[in-house]
């Protein structure tokens, strides 16, 4: 609460006075931002694409940091707290999103509803992620743009029914401990697991960790470690750099929930070190796509691929579809669709 205080110019105090603890207010904040985009929504509601979708890119732009309150910050709150949040979001939110897959996409089959719901709204919601001198007006265009590609993506159900093959691993204490590690990490946040509950995952006390790492953040680093083996260390297409990585979301699904929302906590030497490593991966995408459609900027290449690899951040993390055969097929199709959305140049 201190820096919190700090940071809006009052005293810890005068905070407490408002709202009893950080959860009170991290509830009053996502709660806040559901309001402004449920009322932006209510307007269009049963608008078509053209009218929907800039104005939900217009309040995902002013409200960049809803989504990481969403995604990382909600589940720290108590299920008196969570729960009626998680219901305003799926009855305010994606439920128009889904209204208005239906309406575009009366051809898509009803299981694939979802799937193509959350591609959309991820997004949308890929803002949260990154930082851009782009006027508003421009990133709303591009981010509308982004949504319905994601929306008219279609693959074949049939294409591709085999899933990704994990390399083989050890099967040590350590790598052991480091599964239990990442499936927490990835369930609960990496702040709220301690060492005695990875110990307990194991059947051992959470000071016989010690003998395999030192300290939690020791853990947290050899995760993305790991995660950072399999992502590809040398030039590739587009098409690979796409399949490389919709293959490690899929196979690696609790490890890449990690890998996208836990960098945060990393030490500071590794955490500099890992961002480096994003930035080089996002930097290859943005390279490759500039070659096969070089007519767009440099800040357009870069939303285009915070859009796409949202997509599959938010696909995996929610995980209802991991039990579909063609989720790698899909996904695939749902990324190079938004990564070839159709855009026009900016006037700025």
């Amino acid at each position: 609460m201190a820096d919190l205080a700090t940071a809006v110019g009052l005293t810890a105090p005068a905070i407490y006075r408002h709202y009893r603890s950080k959860e009170d207010l991290l509830a009053a904040a996502i709660s806040g931002g559901l309001d402004l985009v449920g009322e932006a929504l209510a307007g269009v509601a049963d608008a078509p694409a053209a009218d929907f979708l800039p104005t939900a890119a217009s309040v995902a732009v002013a409200r960049r940091d809803l989504w990481i309150l969403l995604q990382r910050e909600l589940r720290h709150l108590g299920p008196a707290q969570r729960e009626p949040l998680e219901a305003r979001f799926s009855g305010e939110i994606a439920r128009p999103f889904r209204a208005l897959v239906r309406r575009e996409r009366p051809d898509l089959p009803v299981q694939d509803t979802g799937l193509v719901t959350t591609a959309v709204l991820a997004t949308l919601a890929s803002p949260s992620v990154y930082r851009t001198r782009m006027p508003p007006g421009v990133q709303q265009q591009i981010l509308a743009a982004t949504a319905q590609a994601a929306c008219r993506a279609r693959w074949d159900p049939a294409a591709d029914r085999v899933v990704p093959a994990a390399p083989a691993r050890a099967a040590d204490r350590v790598t052991e401990l480091l599964d239990t590690a990442i499936r927490l990490f990835a369930a609960r946040g990496y702040q709220a697991v301690s060492l005695d509950d990875i110990g307990a995952g194991l059947g051992l006390a959470g000071p016989s960790l010690y003998h395999y790492y030192a300290t939690k953040s020791d853990i947290l680093v050899a995760a993305f470690a790991r995660a950072a083996e399999w992502l590809p260390a040398r030039a590739l297409s587009l098409d690979e750099l796409v399949t490389a990585y919709t293959d490690l979301a899929v196979r690696e699904r609790t490890l890449f929930a990690v890998y996208v929302w836990e960098a945060v906590n990393l030490p500071p030497e590794a955490g500099r070190r890992i961002r480096s490593r994003l930035d080089a991966d996002v930097q290859a995408w943005s390279a490759e796509l500039g070659d096969v459609r070089p007519g767009l900027t440099d800040s357009q290449r870069l939303a285009l691929v915070h859009a796409a690899r949202a997509v599959v951040h938010d696909v995996v993390r929610i995980g209802h579809w991991h039990g579909r055969p063609d989720l790698a097929a899909a996904l695939r199709s749902l990324v190079k669709a938004v990564l070839f959305a159709p855009l026009e140049r900016p006037s700025t």
